[in-house]
């Protein structure tokens, strides 16, 4: 292992099975981990890409690659995961490559199928980018067949395959296969599919009062400006309503709230009062009459009983002296 900046650069050497026979591929690796918190390198957490390959394991990595001469295969390890099975029961897998390149020339026909060249400029380091030629393959009557006799000199594509050597040269079985257009298109040709449907809808239906609202106020907010609450020192600036205004006026309305219901409490205690005092009035003049016409009945009382006249007054006075000698 080797300190470059902030992690470790893991070199290394590794195999995998590529037949039933005793075939295998050859892989020179570069697994670089970046050092967190004086991360232990020794500590094996599972996690992908800060780990440490260790010998006798065996792993799952994707990676950027490029190829040797001696038929080996420089990769650089983006992400590795130890698979949990013995070395004895590796499977047998070929590698899997994404590749992106320009074609050499015309698809041709043989036997074996269809074969397109293609060349493939990678870039692991300023020491690895130099390009090599991959020989695209495909059964005669595959699903890509079309698309490999359509292919021209010099056209970009994008290929995903099975990744081998043969006779010293570089072959990928093809799993998937596209063209890459430069261009880049500015004509929005895109066609709403419920447009005329809609449109034709409408021609014959009238709107709710609910869209017709909506359509109104979208039309009113479009033409009519924006009206401010408060009056503008500065055109601009942007009017804004403070908090605090909105405060004030709501202390405002209370207090005027408040001093019209004291208002009314006011008024509606006088009218009591009035109401009170001429209802004591109202009694006083009717017990002021009643007593005048007690004093009426009386006086009349008085009136109406009979007189007794000098003369009898003076003969009851006669029978009693009479009374009197008598005795």
């Amino acid at each position: 292992m080797k300190l470059i900046n902030n992690g470790v650069l893991q070199k290394g050497m590794s195999i995998s099975r590529i037949d039933n026979e005793v075939a295998f591929q050859i892989y020179k690796f570069y697994n670089y981990m970046t050092l967190i918190n004086n991360t232990d390198l020794d500590s094996d957490d599972g996690s992908e890409v800060t780990s440490p390959l260790k010998a006798e394991n065996v792993y799952l990595i994707t990676g950027k690659f490029s190829t040797t001469q001696d038929g080996s295969i420089n990769v650089s390890i983006t992400t590795n995961v130890q698979l949990l099975i013995d070395k004895e029961d590796i499977p047998i897998i070929k590698p899997t490559v994404h590749l992106l390149g320009k074609t050499l020339g015309y698809a041709e026909l043989t036997e074996s199928g269809y074969t397109l060249q293609i060349q493939v400029k990678p870039y692991l380091s300023k020491d690895q980018f130099t390009p090599f030629t991959v020989n695209l393959t495909h059964p005669p009557n595959g699903r890509f067949k079309n698309a490999l006799t359509k292919a021209r000199k010099n056209s970009t594509v994008h290929t995903t395959g099975v990744f081998f050597f043969a006779k010293d040269q570089l072959y990928c079985e093809i799993l998937e296969f596209q063209f890459v257009s430069a261009k880049i298109e500015s004509d929005n040709s895109i066609v709403v599919p419920w447009k005329s449907k809609s449109d034709s809808r409408n021609e014959g239906s009238s709107k709710s009062v609910i869209e017709q609202r909506i359509s109104l106020i979208q039309q009113n907010s479009t033409t009519q400006p924006s009206l401010s609450m408060t009056p503008t020192k500065n055109k601009h600036k942007t009017n804004m309503t403070k908090i605090t205004d909105i405060s004030r006026s709501l202390l405002l309305q209370n207090q005027q709230s408040d001093e019209i219901h004291d208002s009314e409490i006011s008024i509606t205690n006088e009218e009591n009062e009035e109401r009170i005092n001429e209802n004591i009035e109202e009694n006083e003049k009717r017990n002021e009459n009643i007593r005048n016409e007690e004093r009426n009945e009386n006086i009349k009382k008085k009136n109406n009983t009979p007189k007794i006249s000098n003369s009898t007054r003076g003969r009851k006075k006669q029978k009693l002296n009479n009374v009197y000698e008598l005795t």
